[in-house]
């Protein structure tokens, strides 16, 4: 389930997608973890205040990297060079875009399972790892289109929660009455 949403750039409305193909098409492109450039950015703008940031000019080139594939994703008519696609605008403000698509990945990435095995993990989710729970899934990369990163993570963890022993179990009885 592909999340998609409409961004105003420069007087035109752009078009974002995010779906859980989106980290394996950034990475391939730019050879990055968006994940991980997706959080450093998050912590450079902090409360969107362009006197109290850190920006320079590496963070806003990752900026432009993400907001190009997200349209890209969204958009396959964009061009296939991210210079050109910049070309298409006067200019614009990382303060009001980037927290924008945040909130686009975060939709993505949002799950709803909850884990019945509660164990802490100090594993940060990365490309790599949320690739190999696509593989552990036996999801395809077409598979990946069509998902978003939270339902994929629901899938896992409803897979591991698949040996877990409830103490009680519903009848049809207790099905019919529900």
């Amino acid at each position: 389930m592909s999340i998609v949403k409409k961004v105003g750039i420069d007087g035109k409305e752009v078009l974002f997608m995010a779906s859980a193909a989106i980290s394996r098409i950034y990475r391939l492109k730019f050879q990055r973890d968006i994940y991980k450039d997706l959080r450093i950015l998050e912590k450079i703008i902090g409360e969107g205040n362009e006197e109290h940031s850190n920006l320079d000019l590496f963070s806003l080139e990752m900026f432009e990297n993400i907001a190009y594939t997200m349209a890209k994703h969204a958009d396959p008519a964009i061009p296939d060079d991210v210079e050109e696609w910049l070309d298409g605008f006067n200019t614009f403000s990382i303060y009001q875009v980037l927290p924008e698509l945040i909130k686009l990945w975060r939709l993505n990435v949002q799950t709803d399972a909850e884990a019945k095995k509660l164990r802490p993990t100090d594993r940060e989710m990365t490309t790599p790892l949320f690739l190999l729970r696509c593989v552990q899934l036996g999801l395809s990369m077409a598979d990946t289109e069509l998902l978003s990163i939270g339902l994929v993570n629901d899938m896992y963890t409803e897979q591991v929660n698949d040996g877990y022993r409830y103490c009680e179990l519903g009848t049809q009885a207790d099905m019919d009455r529900f």
